[in-house]
């Protein structure tokens, strides 16, 4: 143990006096110039380590010895092509997707099997982690919502052995936590790193080249919550979807690379160049095929348009492409109306709230689908909002049900889900959602003895305020419709005119929901 000990003061000291030592061995994209040099604290520590126990054993602290060797230095940060990453087929099914312990398990993942696997790390205390937010980029060792200083310190502490290996602290992906993962992290707190690693939706490793300058999301809502962040110069590519139904964001001009995610136009995106691509979640099982025709391309899986995992991916997508303040902003809009729900009907009774019907795509031919609280967009939403939803413990994320036992179940409330967005949204009256409503009820008998529809308590509700940052617009309707009274002062479609003009300064007429 004296041996080892004396080798971690050696090395400590070399470091110390050497600066550029380490840098040499990182990867010519990781290194930093002398003014930058690593800060000294990790090495001090070692030398300064008083407990011989406590100290970096020499295979752990002195890592660096082991890859001062340009020859054997195989900076991993470098080796996580999304074309090597875990197959999204064997970790992609999106109800596992923001679990990293779930995915990652392939043998040509970039280390998914050892760094992804949560079975290996500790959960961090509530002090150190206290929010629900998962910031998933490589570097973030004391798992908080950046990576800073506190980071750098958290590693150190690893190396020496007072604190244990984290989910996301191995920055330079070499399945070991050493003074190469403390520098990785500087030079991304210094805003000086060329490149990270980022865990995305489904547990794949995806290396990103910094800065990120060039854009293209496959999915018109993930591209509504981008815009959101501020990042329309970026983007050079668009689905078709997007122009069709979300026209009032502009970017019409853009190329269209795909259809709703339903196709790929692999030869426009590779002339547009883009840095990233990012997938919806449901598009997961595809992420790695995608990838290995969209050569020197970020290929990212992220849930932005879903309840259940917008804020981590808003923290992670803003860190990406330098957007952190307004990413902050919006997850703090967002989360001061659900707060607002939350205090408004925590005095309520489970046993005593009313049943809902919610229906999937009620605007169009379908209907009998009900929508399960097990969908993490959608059923989330309405999950929270002072009532009870009759299809709870229902199999699948929507499913078709007989209208009998609709009838038999007689919720107090029903929600028509208008998903193909035509019929209601930008452009529409409250005379075309009354007529849209008249629809929607038609043709099903019986239908005028449930408590929802003899009552008038039928509600249309635009899939565009259940999607993206404006879910909690949705997750405010149906409190509100459930619970007037204790809404009177919150009015749904003034909200939603709010976050129009606070995150893409528009101003767009129409009608979302139906009737107030």
């Amino acid at each position: 143990m004296k041996v080892e000990f004396l080798v971690g003061i050696i090395i400590g000291l070399i470091l110390l006096t050497l600066p550029t030592f380490a840098s040499d061995s990182l990867n010519s994209s990781d290194s930093i110039n002398a003014s930058d040099s690593l800060y000294p604290s990790v090495s001090s520590n070692v030398s300064n380590s008083a407990n011989v126990s406590n100290s970096a054993n020499a295979s752990n602290s002195a890592n660096a010895s082991n890859s001062a060797n340009a020859s054997n230095s195989a900076n991993a940060s470098n080796s996580a092509n999304a074309s090597n990453s875990a197959n999204a087929s064997n970790s992609a099914n999106a109800s596992n997707s923001a679990n990293a312990s779930n995915s990652a398990n392939a043998s040509n993942s970039a280390n998914a099997s050892n760094s992804a696997n949560a079975s290996n790390f500790v959960n961090l205390s509530d002090s150190e982690a206290a929010s629900n937010v998962t910031f998933s980029i490589l570097g973030n060792a004391n798992g908080d919502e950046t990576i800073d200083m506190k980071d750098v310190e958290y590693a150190e502490s690893i190396i020496l052995g007072s604190k244990n290996q984290t989910q996301f602290a191995d920055a330079t992906c070499d399945n070991s936590i050493n003074i190469l993962d403390v520098t990785k992290i500087e030079l991304i707190n210094l805003g000086k790193a060329k490149d990270l690693t980022l865990v995305d939706g489904v547990g794949r490793q995806v290396n990103v080249t910094l800065p990120v300058k060039r854009i293209i999301p496959t999915d018109y809502r993930t591209t509504e919550s981008l815009l959101a962040l501020g990042t329309g110069d970026m983007i050079v590519g668009v689905d078709k979807a997007f122009h069709e139904r979300m026209a009032e964001f502009g970017l019409l001009d853009l190329p269209e690379v795909g259809m709703h995610s339903q196709s790929v136009n692999y030869e426009m995106i590779l002339t547009l160049k883009p840095d990233i691509v990012i997938l919806p979640l449901w598009q997961a099982e595809d992420a790695d095929s995608i990838a290995k025709n969209l050569p020197n391309t970020s290929v990212i899986v992220m849930g932005l348009a879903s309840q259940k995992t917008i804020n981590s991916d808003l923290i992670t997508a803003g860190f990406v492409l330098g957007k952190e303040k307004e990413a902050n902003e919006l997850i703090s809009w967002m989360q001061g109306y659900e707060n607002l729900v939350n205090e408004r009907i925590r005095g309520l009774k489970s046993d005593s709230m009313p049943t809902f019907y919610y229906e999937y795509m009620s605007g169009g031919e379908e209907k009998w689908q009900a929508i399960t609280p097990n969908d993490p967009s959608a059923g989330q939403v309405a999950e929270g909002t002072g009532g009870s939803n009759i299809a709870t413990g229902l199999a699948g994320t929507s499913i078709e049900v007989d209208p009998e036992w609709i009838i038999e179940k007689n919720p107090d409330f029903m929600f028509a889900d208008l998903m193909k967005g035509f019929d209601s949204g930008p452009g529409k009256t409250e005379e075309d959602m009354k007529v849209l409503l008249t629809k929607v009820l038609s043709n099903r008998p019986g239908f005028d003895k449930v408590n929802a529809v003899k009552n008038h308590r039928v509600y249309l509700i635009d899939r565009d305020i259940i999607g993206g940052p404006r879910w909690v617009i949705g997750h405010i309707y149906f409190a509100k419709c459930m619970h007037p009274e204790l809404f009177k002062d919150i009015n749904p479609e003034e909200i939603n005119k709010e976050y129009l003009k606070k995150f893409h300064n528009i101003e767009v007429p129409g009608t979302w929901t139906y009737p107030e």
